[in-house]
């Protein structure tokens, strides 16, 4: 029974307008034999169109009953798919001679049309399907950012290959032990502190990248040397702590580029006589080995003799390029090195006072705590005091630099706590504070040259003649000093010599 308003409009025509079939509506009752009995269903049975006795037309009514029965147009419908790959794509149909037939596909994520023939396999959608989960995936996280060295800024990902390259890097720069880069702790710190994405890698791995970034680099440093027009080489003997002797050879030259650059091309075990020989025999095989020696206009070497010979043996080798005038240039550091040290020969005594004093509190770790202690009771920052070198005199003029501000608790801590006879002198007097505090003055110029003159960025030959007439003019005036003036003649007459 059906419930309806006045104009005859009941609630199964409600359902029919939204697509819905009403209570009313008898179940297969639009259905055609196909849909009800598949497509190999033979004919019904028309018991109208029999011969009923008595019943003339019958024969009549029942077939033209049967010949307006219409044909169903509903096409079947297709099998139910397995492959997992349309859970993320939709297929679609088209109908062919009567049959439903898959001819592509639309994927659910990017809406791309893909090609999906109901003969072909589902192999291709399920790699599409994986990508797209996976950039819709990178999509929804926050991107991160980098700034680049021109000031512009891109999106930071995330490399393993340069992040081993850049540990090869630090571990070269910093000697650090091939084990440092499996390190739990490091792998923890880099996690935590910068990037989760962080795996560490064993020494094994690290040193065949070692291997692999020295041969990049060395490549890339050849063809930068063969781009130069021109190259400037210094050399040097180093001693190691392994009581090993190396012969440094480095090239300074501008780039392609026009940036000024300097690259240790050699460091030879010399295990034998740093005789001239030696000395030439090395230098110009580095060269050699990377094909600079048509582009050589000058070799700076220090004063000792065995180079001044082991230029003789290279001039010929070298001079390809400007000739051999000019090919040998003096290391300007180490002719002030000399001068300086023949003036501190005549203030040893009073250096070694403070040497010993810097050792007798260095002696002791209680010496050492009760001197900050004190520093701490006197208001003043406490800090520890290292001795020089012999063959570095700035190391000398720091050691004096670092001293003099503490002169009064420095000084009244040896009073107190260094062990004297009766009668004798104390270890540290005011005449000793005064030359001190003279002798600092004096080799600022020094220090400060120096300092300028090792620039490895920026030309140094400009200032050579500066230095010059400032150091002269710096003489002059110390030479009729009282104090420091006996240990300005002989300095005036080595920077005269040279």
């Amino acid at each position: 029974m059906e419930d309806g308003d006045d104009n005859g409009h009941s609630i199964n025509d409600d359902l029919r307008m939204m697509g819905e079939s009403g209570d009313d509506h008898d179940d297969g009752g639009d259905l055609g034999l196909h849909d009800l009995f598949g497509s190999t269903a033979a004919a019904p049975i028309d018991l109208a169109a029999r011969d009923v006795p008595g019943d003339g037309g019958g024969a009549g009514a029942g077939a033209a009953a049967a010949n307006n029965v219409p044909q169903s147009s509903v096409v079947p419908k297709p099998r139910k798919t397995k492959s997992p790959a349309w859970e993320d794509i939709d297929p679609i149909y088209t109908t062919v001679g009567g049959k439903s037939v898959r001819t592509g596909a639309i994927c659910k994520w990017c809406k791309s049309n893909l090609s999906a023939n109901s003969g072909g396999g589902t192999g291709h959608l399920l790699r599409h399907a994986r990508d797209c989960k996976v950039k819709a995936a990178a999509q929804g996280k926050q991107s991160q950012l980098k700034f680049n060295p021109d000031g512009s800024v891109s999106n930071f990902v995330y490399c393993p290959s340069r992040a081993r390259t850049q540990l090869c890097r630090l571990i070269a720069r910093l000697d650090l032990p091939l084990t440092f880069a499996e390190s739990p702790a490091f792998e923890e710190y880099i996690q935590l502190a910068h990037n989760p994405k962080f795996k560490s890698v064993s020494r094994q791995t690290t040193t065949r990248d070692l291997g692999k970034y020295f041969n990049d680099r060395r490549s890339s440093v050849h063809d930068s040397l063969q781009s130069a027009s021109s190259i400037a080489i210094t050399s040097d003997i180093w001693s190691g702590n392994a009581k090993e002797d190396y012969l440094s050879v480095v090239a300074h030259y501008v780039s392609k580029d026009w940036l000024l650059e300097k690259k240790i091309i050699g460091l030879r075990l010399i295990e034998v006589s740093h005789n001239a020989n030696n000395i030439a025999e090395r230098v110009l095989s580095v060269i050699a080995d990377w094909g600079c020696t048509d582009k050589v206009f000058s070799v700076t070497l220090d004063n000792a003799s065995s180079n001044v010979k082991a230029m003789d043996k290279l001039k010929p080798e070298l001079s390809g390029y400007v000739g051999t005038l000019f090919l040998h240039q003096r290391c300007a550091l180490h002719v002030m090195n000399l001068i300086v040290k023949c003036g501190l020969k005549r203030f040893k005594p009073w250096l070694d006072a403070f040497r010993t004093a810097i050792s007798f509190l260095n002696a002791s770790n209680q010496r050492i705590a009760a001197y900050k202690s004190y520093c701490v009771a006197m208001g003043v920052r406490p800090r520890k005091f290292g001795l020089d070198m012999d063959v570095r005199w700035n190391s000398t003029y720091l050691m004096l630099k670092h001293l003099l501000p503490y002169k009064e608790t420095f000084d009244m801590f040896l009073t107190t706590q260094y062990p004297r006879k009766p009668g004798d002198p104390e270890l540290l007097t005011p005449a000793h504070w005064y030359v001190a505090a003279k002798l600092l003055e004096f080799l600022e110029l020094f220090y400060d040259a120096t300092v300028s003159l090792s620039g490895v960025y920026y030309p140094t030959s400009p200032l050579i003649m500066h230095t010059i007439l400032d150091i002269a003019k710096h003489l002059h005036v110390y030479e009729h000093d009282k104090h420091i003036g006996p240990a300005v003649v002989p300095m005036k007459n080595k920077f005269l010599k040279y």
